[in-house]
């Protein structure tokens, strides 16, 4: 893994990726100039080299950004049938093999944050398992003996994305503004909170024993435990779980009944969390999640977690009630009822909403299982619905608290495409939605 000077200063970050736009845009402009006079053959050559060349430059300067800038990259590859396929190979590094940072720099961050708790560590490996946006992971030992691994975020990672998020906040509402009428400040608010939470790793560590507590009966979902000894703010210590890695599942013909497992194991999680506990696991970058033989799923990062509100969860729950009963016209109340309707107050359109519903029920037909991934042309579909309602679309309000659900959903999707899941997803999502009515830490007895 090679190592990457982590790129500090506010302002030369905007000026790199100001300049990264300019770069492409001349690239992709005198690629589409050339190609006038080239042969079909030789265009689609041409535009594969072009694609291929453009995605490296930005997956390069996103992995030396780090924070935020790698963040967006990384949702953009989840959903790799949107891209062309040489962007997704090229960003798709983001999710688990970013640049990552000198270890002297993360062995001097460690000794100085733990101070005399240092002691505790008999030995860091220098090469880590994986660099992210914020932080990098390294193998260690404990003095007793034990494999632990450390988390230990990037020196000055924390005022680098607060000055990501000033930069981007004024960029990200002119771009808002040009598809919605919605008020940036309410989505800004969000995603400001959400990634800022994922700088503290003390948060991180408490939210990992919760959800320790709330999978504590379910031997699907594999919660490491944290280490208390060795983490701090910038820190995270916790017990060395490793299993088989997102691209070695994808690249090996694993049995489709294990892939399955897999799949049904990640739902599982989503679907606990919206539904049951309304504590949601809202990062589904693939690199999050580790692979078990005998099905089991290993869960990472627990920096990125939403509390649903209950009637947001409410609402959930009748909205997919009566999509899956096609009771279309009772969908735009509902989502009313949610906070999702038009900029004037109005319901959005019936119409729009059955026909986004009628391409999603293929998903859900009773007594049958689809696989995920078969049908390419669904993305056509929708993309085809979306303009035919752009319209209503630029006028629609949502609450700040669906965005990072609807991420955490969306992101999902492509992870089961990956996996080629297959199931009854119908009779899946409707045990999960019953359960919302049963006494648990997070459900709705009353």
């Amino acid at each position: 893994m090679a190592y990457k000077e982590l790129i500090r200063s506010a302002t030369s970050r905007m000026l790199r990726l100001g300049g990264l736009a300019g770069r492409v845009g001349v690239s992709m402009a005198g690629n589409t100039v050339a190609n006038l006079f080239r042969d079909t053959e030789s265009r689609d050559e041409h535009r594969t080299m072009s694609l291929t060349k453009n995605a490296l430059r930005v997956k390069d300067l996103l992995g030396q950004l780090k924070g935020v800038p790698m963040k967006i990259g990384q949702m953009v590859s989840l959903h790799e049938k949107l891209l062309p396929e040489e962007v997704v190979l090229a960003l798709k590094t983001l999710q688990q093999n970013a640049p990552a940072v000198p270890f002297a720099e993360i062995h001097e961050l460690v000794r100085d944050e733990l101070g005399k708790n240092f002691g505790y560590i008999r030995h860091i490996d220098e090469n880590p398992l994986a660099a992210a946006s914020i932080g990098q992971v390294h193998r260690a030992e404990l003095i007793n003996g034990a494999e632990i691994a450390l988390k230990i975020q990037y020196p000055g990672i924390d005022d680098v994305i607060r000055a990501d998020l000033k930069n981007l906040k004024g960029l990200l509402k002119i771009l808002f503004s040009m598809f919605s009428k919605m008020d940036m400040d309410l989505v800004w608010q969000e995603l400001n909170d959400r990634l800022t939470e994922e700088l503290d790793y003390e948060k991180e560590a408490a939210n990992m024993k919760r959800m320790a507590k709330l999978f504590e009966d379910d031997n699907r979902i594999i919660v490491p435990k944290v280490i208390e000894e060795v983490t701090t703010r910038h820190i995270l210590g916790m017990e060395l779980v490793l299993g088989i890695s997102p691209d070695t599942v994808s690249e090996n013909s694993y049995p489709h009944t294990l892939k399955n497992t897999w799949a049904q194991s990640m739902v599982r999680l989503i679907l606990k969390g919206l539904f049951r506990f309304r504590f949601l696991h809202a990062d589904p970058n693939i690199a999050n999640f580790a692979f078990l033989e005998d099905g089991r799923l290993i869960v990472y990062d627990y920096g990125c977690m939403k509390e649903v509100p209950q009637d947001l969860c409410r609402g959930y729950v009748r909205l997919i009630s009566a999509f899956l009963n096609h009771e279309y016209p009772k969908i735009p109340a509902i989502l009313k009822s949610m906070g999702v309707h038009n900029a004037n107050g109005a319901p959005i359109p019936w119409q729009m909403a059955a026909d986004f519903a009628d391409v999603l029920q293929e998903f859900f037909v009773p007594e049958t299982q689809y696989t995920f991934g078969d049908d390419e042309k669904i993305y056509a579909k929708l993309y085809e619905i979306g303009n035919k309602h752009l319209g209503e679309s630029m006028s629609m309000v949502f609450p700040k608290d669906i965005i990072f659900i609807d991420r955490t959903f969306g992101g999902h999707f492509g992870n089961l495409c990956r996996l080629s899941a297959r199931a009854d997803w119908r009779k899946i999502i409707l045990s999960y939605m019953s359960q919302t009515n049963s006494a648990n830490p997070g459900g709705f007895a009353e």
